[in-house]
């Protein structure tokens, strides 16, 4: 009995684990009301963004930085764990986000969606890299050090040369 407890134990940790190696499907609004779905997100290498409240700072660093290494030949797009915001406050917060990003868009996930699916974790930016068919090739949880961003970039400099003709 003992050996059969840590094996279906490890049956359901592998499942955990072989459940997000792709993008998730989920259809979002942006802070202007603009819908985004996974399927729209393929075909290309994109980069996904996820941060809370108190999380974003860090991402929004990540963001510019990753916007000046690659402009648009990359979708670099974040995403806002809103769960808990009150349905009566989601405006002000959808107007706050625009006053404060008023040029790239911000997936507002109001349900935690993509960030149970992705395990990610409070205060803590995440930083997930998919390719052009929607696999997830790295993962990165953490602020935006000069290793950290030489790391991720250079993983996706690498798919950009997969993708390229």
């Amino acid at each position: 009995m003992p050996v059969v407890a840590p094996t279906a134990l490890f049956l359901v940790v592998l499942t955990v684990q072989l459940h997000c190696q792709s993008l998730v499907p989920f259809v979002l609004e942006d802070q202007w009301g603009r819908q985004w779905s996974a399927e729209q997100l393929q075909g290309r290498v994109v980069v996904l963004l996820l941060a809370d409240r108190e999380g974003a700072e860090q991402s929004a660093v990540w963001g510019r930085e990753l916007g000046k290494q690659f402009g648009s030949e990359t979708l670099i797009i974040g995403c806002a764990n809103l769960e808990g915001v009150p349905f009566f406050l989601r405006w002000l917060v959808r107007a706050r986000i625009k006053e404060s990003l008023p040029h790239a868009p911000l997936l507002l996930d109001w349900d935690g969606t993509l960030f149970r699916a992705y395990r990610c974790r409070a205060q803590i930016p995440t930083v997930l890299v998919f390719d052009m068919h929607g696999q997830l090739r790295h993962r990165y949880e953490g602020a935006p050090t000069v290793h950290a961003l030489e790391h991720v970039v250079t993983r996706i400099r690498s798919l950009q040369l997969v993708q390229a003709p």
